[in-house]
């Protein structure tokens, strides 16, 4: 039998970081710029990316949490992703925060097979979900949520790790005492339940530290950067791209893309359609700075911006005018967290020679 072809993961010393504190029960938070593959990460680790889930001709979901927990670990740890989009603005918010959250607890479920007793949990989140839907009370949704977690965690001996996608707008204005109610759950069923958010700014930045003290210490000390892509991921995404276009890079407009892209997926992919649709060989028929203005460049450029705070694009002016803030700054570490800065040794650089130029 021959043996099987594991898949390349993107991501891994990420990934690694992210299950280490899964494994050992500690929350978090993770940072990212806009379109700088968050929805891609999240995909891997909840088992929606074909591509990296394939072992030879197998397609297994777990695989990922499996080769970073382990197989029995993996199979008690039900990674939630919630989904803020699915809140709708208006009265009765937390009523409906907490629906969400056993909602999101029983399409785990359906995802999480490997798990002891899945059918007879299933049954029991089904019943405990419409008990919530039928009254409408904020305070029966809270108290059947907290029953169902009880349940997991103590009973069929779950652990449960969710995943707050699109938290920024939540973080600034949740109500201080639903924290405090995510922090009881937390503390009742300790390393049994861990809180992961996904934000655009650092924590502090979104709301004062002492407005939400208690949830605040749960996961200021442990932050992952999701940044760009690695040179390594970058030319394996060039590699795929290559096969499905059948167009071949020489090894120097691959590293040209990796350096002039700085790992960022949209940019990367634009260059390598100028690059392979034309006959010329623009890298040495054109200068870095009619990259920069291109049309499409630009648009990239413009989507990342203004997906930026007023704070990150005055700063970012300020380095594109020669003038260094200090490397210190919360700002700072936020903009190198999200890979948008480079710290260099006396100086800071950004992550493709291509932006400043864009913003000059």
């Amino acid at each position: 039998m021959p043996a099987k072809t594991l898949p390349f993961i993107y991501r891994e010393e990420i990934l690694r970081t992210f299950f280490d504190y899964v494994k050992r029960g500690e929350s978090f938070y993770i940072i990212g710029a806009p379109s700088a593959g968050k929805t891609r990460f999240l995909d891997l680790v909840l088992g929606n990316d074909p591509d990296a889930l394939r072992v030879g001709s197998e397609y297994d979901q777990e695989w990922i949490k499996k080769k970073y927990l382990g197989e029995e670990t993996a199979s008690k740890v039900w990674l939630i992703r919630v989904d803020m989009n699915r809140i709708t603005k208006g009265e009765n918010w937390d009523f409906q925060f907490y629906e969400l959250l056993l909602s999101s607890i029983l399409l785990a479920c359906t995802e999480n097979r490997l798990t002891n007793n899945i059918d007879t949990i299933f049954g029991e989140l089904t019943d405990l979900n419409s008990q919530v839907l039928n009254t409408n009370n904020e305070l029966v949704a809270h108290r059947l949520l907290e029953i169902a977690i009880k349940r997991l965690c103590s009973i069929y001996k779950v652990r449960l790790c969710f995943l707050f996608d699109e938290f920024d707008e939540t973080y600034h204005s949740m109500p201080l005492n639903t924290f405090a109610q995510l922090r009881a759950i937390r503390d009742a069923n300790k390393y049994l339940v861990t809180y992961v958010l996904f934000l655009r700014n650092m924590p502090e930045k979104l709301r004062p530290p002492k407005d939400n003290e208690g949830f605040f210490e749960l996961i200021s000390s442990r932050m992952i950067g999701l940044g760009l892509y690695s040179k390594q991921d970058t030319l394996a995404i060039i590699e795929k791209w290559e096969k499905r276009h059948e167009k071949h890079l020489s090894s120097e407009q691959q590293n040209w893309l990796w350096e002039y892209s700085g790992g960022h997926p949209g940019i990367a992919h634009v260059l390598f359609e100028l690059i392979t649709e034309t006959k010329t060989d623009l890298i040495k028929q054109k200068n870095i700075e009619w990259f920069a203005k291109h049309e499409t460049i630009f648009e990239e450029f413009r989507k990342l911006w203004i997906g930026l705070t007023k704070e990150e694009q005055a700063v970012l002016r300020e380095i594109a005018k020669g003038n260094h803030p200090q490397m210190t700054s919360l700002l700072t570490k936020q903009l190198a967290a999200k890979g948008l800065l480079k710290p260099l040794s006396d100086h800071l650089a950004f992550f493709t020679p291509l932006f400043g130029y864009w913003l000059n």
